[in-house]
């Protein structure tokens, strides 16, 4: 596969479609151009065009992310069976205050291992502390390196971390500060990622998003400035709600006003609308849903990470009947640990087969939608990304099917849900280019970056085992507030196979 021109044709493989036959794909020509696709049909002329052979593989939609942070890839492997305000303490300080080359890593890592994937859009919703230009520039120029497409969106808030617990208030103060006790003012951070949009817009493989980190870590404010600065710059909103069971108690306490709905709140300050995408929603009450689905607000669905973190289970069945719009997304690396979609989308069907003991229709299809189509209207980009269609961006996989996990090949949309994990994924193309190809990286030396990160790991480690050794006095404060919280009826259940609620092992350590 040399790169001669910009014209490349994709010869004879099966072009999954959407709208078409998902079971059994036709086969095909794909010509892209540029960085976009320009024909899709039988018999295309190969004239003035770089031939692939697609024969023998499957043709696919690149699969979009569409909740993701880059900055704690390099934590993979560290953390289990920690409900995810106890994995707060470790995670966060370790993803604040680090080096521009340890960013330019954990930016690398995440985006290799999507791309070797199907992955070629990440969300990055990303914890970038400080919010400098200088960091801002590390992450956009580490994505042009490696030629992932990224939808940016720098984390704001302007309610402190320790926020996050519940009646954080009766946490000893040595405890706060481990959670984190300062942030910045509401205009600092809305002037300063208005300027970013600005200074480096959207184009080429960069998309920009507002990132407003969670309800009850934003003031009414600040929700609005991001509101607003979405409206202004015509963008998609990411914003983490509903995670646990804890954060629909601080709703109804705290946000009386809203009628104990984070919801509400959002919509009370201009930011339910379509622009807007909650992550993980794990305890959205049923009428929140028809709340959204009637504002075409979406849910982005993290099954993984939510049962790494004993969150729970999204109800993602009653949101699909609410009409609702759905991505799906993989988090943290430290939180399900791998950037790997085809896991997302066999969750979901998982998860939705054991949430309704009757027969139902078929998830698969719906679950590629959603990785697809369905993560690109996310930040409103459902036009430009997620089809194999002309006029649309030119990133997809080649799935080999003389890969054992297609043997035999009955279904596409099932095999590439239940079946597959990636492993038979050759080639990737990205805005037109190839960025993996024959599996091996095309954009940098993958053995250079395993390398640098093996070196760089051992300063990381041991300033890990520290962090850990550090908040072992904090673990029986937070299990008492934890307690409390599964002690304390919220009339919704999101837990599965159990019926009374444990310490889960936590006072073993």
């Amino acid at each position: 596969m040399k790169n001669r021109t910009d014209k490349k044709l994709y010869k004879g493989g099966l072009i999954f479609d959407h709208d078409g036959d998902v079971h059994r794909p036709i086969a095909a020509d794909l010509l892209t151009e540029g960085d976009r696709i320009k024909k899709v049909g039988a018999n295309i002329s190969t004239e003035g065009a770089d031939v692939i052979d697609a024969s023998d593989h499957i043709l696919v939609p690149g699969m979009i992310n569409a909740h993701y942070h880059s900055h704690d890839t390099l934590c993979r492997g560290l953390f289990e069976e920690l409900p995810l305000e106890f994995w707060l303490l470790y995670t966060l300080p370790l993803g604040a205050f680090r080096s521009k080359e340890e960013i330019r890593l954990r930016t690398l890592v995440g985006a290799l291992e999507s791309m070797r994937c199907g992955i070629t859009t990440v969300q990055d919703m990303l914890g970038l502390i400080p919010l400098t230009e200088e960091n801002v520039d590390v992450v956009i120029d580490t994505y042009a390196e490696i030629g992932e497409r990224v939808i940016f969106a720098p984390m704001v808030f302007d309610i402190p971390a320790v926020g996050m617990i519940r009646h954080s208030e009766e946490l000893p103060v040595h405890v706060q500060e481990m959670l984190g006790t300062s942030a910045l003012d509401c205009k600092t951070q809305l002037n300063f990622i208005d300027h970013q949009i600005k200074r480096r817009p959207s184009g080429g493989l960069l998309h920009w998003a507002i990132g407003p980190f969670a309800p009850q870590r934003c003031s009414p404010e600040l929700i609005r400035g991001c509101a607003e600065l979405a409206d202004i710059h015509d963008l998609g909103i990411y914003i983490h709600t509903y995670e646990t069971r804890s954060q629909v108690l601080m709703a109804r306490e705290k946000y009386t006003e809203n009628g104990g709905s984070f919801i509400r709140y959002m919509d009370a300050n201009g930011m339910l609308s379509h622009r807007l995408n909650i992550a993980h929603s794990v305890w959205l009450s049923r009428e929140e849903m028809d709340m959204m689905a009637e504002a075409d607000a979406g849910a982005v669905l993290c099954h993984n990470s939510n049962m790494k973190l004993k969150s729970g289970v999204s109800p993602m069945l009653d949101m699909r009947s609410a009409g609702m719009r759905l991505g799906l997304g993989c988090d943290n690396c430290s939180g399900s640990d791998v950037q790997n979609m085809f896991q997302a989308m066999k969750s979901f069907c998982m998860l939705g087969a054991i949430s309704d003991p009757m027969p139902g229709s078929e998830l698969s299809h719906h679950a590629l939608r959603y990785a697809t189509l369905g993560g690109a209207r996310t930040a409103l980009l459902e036009n430009e990304l997620g089809a194999l269609k002309p006029g649309y961006k030119a990133d997809f996989m080649m799935i080999d099917m003389s890969d054992v996990g297609w043997i035999p090949y009955n279904s596409a949309s099932r095999q590439l849900v239940y079946t597959e994990t990636g492993r038979a994924i050759d080639n990737v193309v990205i805005d037109g280019k190839i960025v993996i190809q024959n599996r091996k990286c095309t954009t940098i030396d993958e053995d250079i970056l395993r390398a640098e990160v093996r070196d760089h790991m051992k300063s990381f480690i041991p300033e890990y085992e520290d962090i850990v050794h550090s908040r072992k006095e904090a673990i029986p404060f937070m299990l008492k507030a934890h307690q409390r919280v599964w002690n304390t009826d919220v009339g919704l259940r999101r837990f599965i196979a159990r019926t009374h609620y444990g310490d889960g092992g936590l006072n073993e350590t």
